[in-house]
């Protein structure tokens, strides 16, 4: 039993890695210089170089990670640095 829920929390983390990096991809691909996505629980946090952060980028930035995790908007944050 405790063999089965190691293998299953490892599971869960490579499943997060991909999602990570699929996000970053998708979000640089929309025109970000660069993007770090981490993914915690049941929220995602992305953080993007960008000076100011149109609404349009949010819902594309939003909408790719509901897209690749089915996490819900609330529960992610943007970041502009």
């Amino acid at each position: 039993e405790t063999k089965a829920a190691a293998q299953a929390k490892i599971s869960k983390i490579a499943t997060d890695i991909q999602n990570e990096a699929n996000i970053e991809t998708l979000v640089k691909a929309k025109g970000f210089e660069e993007c770090v996505a981490v993914i915690a629980e049941d929220s995602v946090s992305v953080i993007v170089k960008a000076e100011t952060l149109q609404a349009n980028q949010a819902a594309q930035i939003l909408a790719i990670v509901y897209e690749t995790t089915g996490i819900s908007p609330e529960n992610i944050s943007i970041i502009n640095k």
